[in-house]
């Protein structure tokens, strides 16, 4: 706990509260009978609150028993069932997720509601909150109450710096007339803690003469009792002092002083202010029940007894395992101690006198099963209590998620005043968290945050921009955002994704191929797992599919049609020329005939039938090489038209 009260530090931007004037607070005196009323009227609370911590932590047994016990040779056994239980609802609330959530209050907010949850969960991650809060929960299962303090200290930035600190039951106190689980009705409240003398001067310097006086004179006698078991105001011999942080309200709102015995170190009105403008202190408190005097209590009060029983059971059947009786005749043995030694023992020799019997007594083995079933009793009935088998899913492997829910509801409805109590708490918590933040954070500020996936978002939050007429603006202003603060709270999908599995195996290997997404979405891998192989998928369907073979195949074959025609065409332009250039020369070689004598007609006819040859030759090359391109053309079709061949299981 921080001895220091929640101030606004002097760098601090924020507003400024009126402290009031001294007719506003209370005196010394009247605090002081405040306080002395919660020690004389809640004496059993505080005895209570120390026999349950005793217990959870396996210290089970008064003095006296011990004594009896050893006196009668029994084991002191302890089978601590409670330690169990409350643990078991700790691990119960680590899996209920209960993480704060901004709803805005306008259409227009719906950004603003996502930037308020954002700064929420970074103030609770950088309070370590996690942890803080399951403690707080077993620390209300063991004494009853639990909570939280606020102090505002300065910070790395301009503003003050929300800080938290856990605040234990056995040094808060309350008003006594309070009856609500959460303390709303409370008058007044705060933590009384010793400290040394040296201390305190440190804290109020200017009181230090006041604080040296009340060591030397001491106080009166108060009757709370803490586990220091200390009950007076100073101790002399160690020279401390027991410091008070009393919070109280008085004209309707709530008002703080920092006192020792009837010393006044320093006082105030609270900063913390709501969304509706009242202060509100700087504890915030929850018990898990409250009885019908008002006092809060924990689990141990209904789980003491049958523990004690439990105890007790092992203990005589450890007894009964460890001993015999005996039942003889009278004289069978010389000396009854030598024979009662020797039977003890498991290598005992045990001599009778001829005639005269001597036997174990039988009836201490029904004894011993009695007991045992006695002891099933009680520790079945500590099991059954909260966070059972079937809430924690033990023996239930082969039931369905649907069936497991039911069982896993029908557990936790027995903790359903704890966890509506532990609930409610939270969300004042985060409420006030906003309320505090919303007031004292107005300086430029960077906050990181960290999602299920652990990637990090920063924002940047009243942050100081111009508009587009060059006046001066804030961007994301922390204090205009209106939103609601609830609790956002996520089904346990652990056993639904369960039943969903064994459903998709039921279907085969073959849908969990065609449909891998889904298999990947219903098998219980964590997120940070699932998202990277969702993503490749998504990657690889969102890609262009590959060209079909059969249209590859066509626009071959077209190509190929082409390149034959136009092959064909150049053939045929070919085979034209020659027509024509054989033509020319044919027409040439007639004239000559024509314009020469007889003697030479023999040799031109000659020569004409020698051309006459080789057109024809050329004509039958032409032709041939036609037909060889189109046999390979049709070669290139045929082989484009063939399926490709198909891989084998071993290669593939």
């Amino acid at each position: 706990m921080q001895t220091l009260p929640a101030t606004v530090p002097e760098r601090s931007s924020a507003p400024s509260i009126d402290q009031g004037s001294e007719q506003d607070y209370y005196d010394v005196v009247r605090l002081r009978r405040q306080y002395n009323d919660y020690a004389a009227a809640k004496d059993a609370e505080a005895r209570e609150m120390v026999e349950s911590r005793h217990y959870y932590h396996a210290d089970q047994w008064t003095a006296e028993e011990i004594r009896k016990l050893r006196a009668r040779r029994q084991p002191v056994t302890t089978e601590n069932q409670i330690v169990k239980k409350v643990n078991g609802v700790i691990g119960l609330i680590e899996r209920l997720r209960q993480d704060p959530k901004a709803f805005p209050r306008t259409p227009n907010q719906q950004e603003g509601a996502d930037l308020a949850t954002a700064t929420l969960k970074y103030q609770l991650d950088s309070s370590d909150w996690k942890s803080k809060s399951s403690r707080i929960a077993g620390g209300a299962a063991i004494d009853g109450i639990s909570g939280i303090e606020y102090d505002l200290v300065p910070g790395d930035e301009k503003d003050p710096t929300l800080e938290m600190h856990i605040v234990y039951g056995d040094g808060f106190f309350y008003d006594p007339r309070s009856y609500d689980e959460g303390f709303t009705d409370a008058r007044f409240m705060g933590v009384a803690k010793w400290i040394d003398l040296e201390q305190a001067k440190e804290i109020a310097p200017d009181k230090a003469n006041e604080l040296e006086d009340l060591m030397e004179t001491g106080s009166d006698l108060t009757t709370i009792a803490q586990t220091d078991r200390e009950k007076n105001w100073v101790n002399t011999n160690e020279r401390k002092i027991r410091l008070v942080d009393h919070w109280y309200i008085k004209g309707g709102k709530w008002l703080w002083c920092l006192h020792a015995g009837n010393v006044e170190l320093m006082k105030g009105v609270s900063p913390f202010i709501d969304e509706k403008g009242k202060t509100f202190p700087r504890y915030r408190m929850f018990s898990a029940a409250v009885d019908h005097d008002g006092d809060r209590y924990g689990f141990n009060r209904n789980l003491k007894s049958p523990q004690d029983q439990l105890n007790h059971f092992n203990a005589k059947k450890s007894h009964i395992a460890n001993t015999r009786r005996i039942i003889s005749e009278k004289g069978a043995v010389d000396d009854i101690e030598v024979a009662r030694r020797e039977w003890a023992r498991p290598d005992g020799w045990v001599e009778t006198n001829p005639g005269l019997k001597m036997e174990p007594d039988q009836t201490t083995l029904n004894d011993f099963k009695g007991l045992a079933e006695l002891a099933t009793e009680s520790r079945t009935y500590l099991e059954n209590f909260g966070p059972n088998p079937s809430l924690i899913g033990q023996g239930l492997e082969d039931s369905s998620g649907r069936a497991i829910q039911l069982l896993q509801q029908a557990a936790i409805a027995e903790l359903g005043p704890y966890l509506g109590a532990y609930k409610n708490w939270k969300i004042r918590v985060y409420r006030d968290i906003w309320n505090i933040i919303q007031r004292y954070w107005t300086s430029e500020r960077w906050i990181r945050v960290t999602d299920d996936q652990n990637l990090a978002q920063f924002f940047q939050i009243n942050k100081l921009t111009v508009d587009q007429f060059g006046r001066p603006a804030i961007v994301n202003a922390i204090g205009s955002l209106d939103v609601d603060i609830i609790i956002d709270e996520a089904p346990d999908a652990v056993n639904m994704q369960a039943d969903a599995m064994m459903v998709l195996q039921s279907l085969g290997p073959q849908f969990a191929q065609n449909f891998p997404e889904i298999a990947i979405e219903l098998s219980p891998l964590p997120q940070s797992v699932k998202k990277p192989m969702l993503d490749k998928i998504q990657a690889k369907q969102s890609a262009p599919p590959p060209p079909d073979p059969k249209v590859i195949a066509a626009g071959q074959i077209k190509q190929l049609e082409l390149q034959a025609d136009g092959q064909k065409t150049m053939a045929d332009n070919s085979l034209e020329w020659r027509k024509a250039q054989l033509q020319a020369l044919t027409q040439i070689e007639v004239a000559r005939i024509t314009a020469k004598t007889d003697q030479d007609s023999g040799s031109l006819a000659a020569k004409l039938e020698g051309i006459l040859g080789f057109a024809q030759m050329l004509h039958e090359q032409n032709q041939n090489a036609q037909d060889r391109a189109h046999e390979v053309n049709m070669a290139h079709v045929n082989a484009a038209l063939q399926p490709e061949p198909q891989p084998t299981e071993a290669a593939a």
